[in-house]
């Protein structure tokens, strides 16, 4: 355990980039478009039932700060090679709010809007730090604490992570104490262990076994409306669906019974999807994943995640449950030899060649899982994050190219499903059709997963 304490007052210079980093520099299109644009932020909320003390909020906004020196870190990109560059910390901007009283319905409402307005809001990546917090109080002792920051410091778990070092701070804080928190590694730890391990020996079976297994892959990639323009000039719109709790019990019930986790069960199910869509036996899904191999990272926060590509012949398999089967056994392999995309697409170059079909336009697949109950977010009397069951559309255009679907299974049991496309390549309607096909094969296979999967 160790108390949280600020880095000396000089910054920490020339840093090697992680490989997510180093991916989303190879793509980046300068500040006010791509991967480190002002609109590529991540946002989150806790609700929080009883009286707020202010003070102690500050200090353990502080504390996250100097205990992550990714949220005060720069990436430097206008020299060769870029790099990051670590800062001494300073105080996180809290805003706070009175909000007009309204009813416990109506104040559900307004929470899920605070959120929505705080994730479209933008946030540069050279404004340090990398954290932004918005305290809303409908009284005093009903309160929404909105947090911003920019994906270049933070991914999904790290958001969790922030979380639950956020609420530790806060009650010690609250209590007169200084945080005693475990220990970690930083995000500069990861990025030097990334650089060591591309050299071992696990590296070079992991590349060997991505040459065997994508060999000859075709990437999976959706049909377009039109032909792919070169730029893009709209932004991306999102459409989103839930599907409810009782209909992906089943389909949680079957990942128990074949021993899987409910992420392979849905990738299955895309699978599926992707026969119906373009007739394909062997898709071959790209798919982000959490990037969290090394366990010594997960109190870490920071780009962590990564781009796999789970590969599936399925032409075999007569049921769902099957091919359930057939997917949890790549999806596991595949985990075992996860290494970062780049060193899959050097190994695999054809992965990379660009697609010749102008009326086809690339797909990523994000299965995003808590990992921490919300029975850790001790703050005040009480306090849970606050799910989005639906994102704002239009959203910030920091995809590429392509279609983004991000599916989010809820403590509550639902799955939120988010998929985000440009109008220049799809219509709405043809989006929509992708999202009622999908309905029904889960439905068809949570009734009956012995089921021809055809007939789904």
């Amino acid at each position: 355990m160790t108390r949280t304490s600020y880095l000396p007052v000089e910054a920490i210079d020339r840093l090697p980039l992680s490989a997510p980093q180093q991916l989303w520099h190879s793509g980046d299109r300068g500040d006010h478009a791509g991967f480190f644009s002002q609109r590529f932020v991540l946002a989150t909320a806790l609700r929080i039932t009883g009286r707020v003390e202010v003070p102690a909020l500050r200090a353990a906004l502080d504390d996250v700060v100097a205990r992550h020196e990714i949220l005060r870190t720069v990436v430097v990109r206008d020299v060769e090679p870029p790099y990051q560059q670590v800062h001494p910390a300073t105080p996180v901007p809290l805003q706070i709010w009175d909000l007009p009283r309204a009813s416990d319905r109506s104040r559900d409402v307004v929470a899920e809007q605070l959120l929505n307005e705080v994730a479209l809001s933008p946030l540069s990546p050279r404004q340090l730090p990398l954290l932004r917090a918005e305290l809303s109080r409908f009284d005093d002792a009903d309160s929404v604490l909105t947090l911003l920051t920019h994906h270049t410091a933070c991914d999904e778990w790290s958001l969790q992570v922030i979380l639950r070092d956020l609420a530790s701070c806060y009650t010690a804080r609250a209590a007169g104490h200084e945080p005693v928190l475990p220990e970690l590694l930083q995000y500069r730890e990861f990025a030097e262990a990334q650089l060591a391990e591309a050299d071992s020996a696990a590296a070079d079976l992991a590349r060997s076994y991505w040459q065997h297994q994508l060999r000859d892959a075709q990437l999976f990639a959706v049909p377009t409306d039109r032909e792919v323009p070169e730029v893009h000039t709209e932004p991306y719109s999102a459409l989103n669906f839930i599907l409810e709790a009782d209909l992906i019990a089943p389909l949680v019930r079957l990942a128990r019974q074949v021993q899987t986790s409910i992420a392979a069960v849905l990738l299955a199910t895309i699978n599926v999807l992707a026969h119906q869509l373009v007739g394909t036996t062997d898709p071959a899904i790209s798919t982000l994943t959490t990037g969290r191999t090394d366990p010594r990272f997960d109190n870490s926060i920071g780009p962590v995640m990564n781009f796999l590509v789970f590969r599936t012949d399925i032409s075999y398999c007569r049921s769902f449950r099957e091919l359930v089967e057939r997917t949890r056994d790549g999806y596991h392999e595949a985990r075992l030899f996860e290494i970062p995309i780049q060193q899959i697409e050097r190994a695999v170059p054809e992965l990379t060649e660009p697609n010749d079909d102008s009326r086809r336009t690339n797909f990523v697949l994000g299965i995003h899982q808590p990992p921490f109950p919300d029975s850790e977010l001790s703050l005040a009397d009480g306090a849970a994050e606050l799910r989005r069951r639906v994102l704002p559309a239009p959203v910030a255009s920091w995809i590429p190219h392509g279609v983004a679907w991000a599916m989010r299974l809820l403590p509550s049991g639902e799955l939120t499903n988010c998929i985000q496309f440009n109008l220049e390549e799809l219509d709405e309607s043809t989006v929509a059709g992708w999202a009622d096909s999908y309905q029904r094969i889960v439905t068809a296979a949570a009734a009956n997963p012995d089921r021809d999967w055809r007939a789904l």
